[in-house]
Parts: C-alpha cells; structure tokens; sequence
C-alpha cells in the first residue's frame, strides 16, 4: 500500500529531472579557436548549425530560433 505512493513520487521526480534545461541539450556548442576574432571566441553548435561570438564561454540557449544571418 505504501509502494504506490512512492512510486508516483519518483515517476514525478524522473519526470520534472528530465525536462530541466531542455532548450539547453538541444545544442553543442564547440569552441572554435582558430577563427576567433581577439577576445572573442567563435562557438559552433553542431546540431543546429549556428554559430556565436562570446567572451563569457559558450551561449547557454539554443540560438536556432534566430534564424542565419542575412548578408
């Protein structure tokens, strides 16, 4: 009787464990020294296809949503 309230409990736990910082997996961020602008470093994501100048280490959100720069 005691076992099914536990194992809602830990069903809920996996679940809200799971989906934090969902947007954040979404992408892998590579640093990319060679072609890096002075203090800026060029960050390549590998599973959107982005790419970010930072100063501060890679970007913690996905940037596909923003769409490529138009030339």
């Amino acid at each position: 009787m005691l076992f099914l309230p536990f194992l809602i409990i830990v069903v809920i736990a996996v679940a809200i464990y799971a989906n934090r910082n969902k947007d954040r997996r979404r992408c892998r961020w590579r640093q990319n020294r060679h072609e890096s602008d002075g203090a800026l470093i060029r960050y390549n994501c590998i599973t959107c296809g982005q790419e970010a100048f930072r100063s501060t280490g890679a970007p913690r959100e996905c940037l596909a949503q923003l769409g490529r720069a138009k030339l």
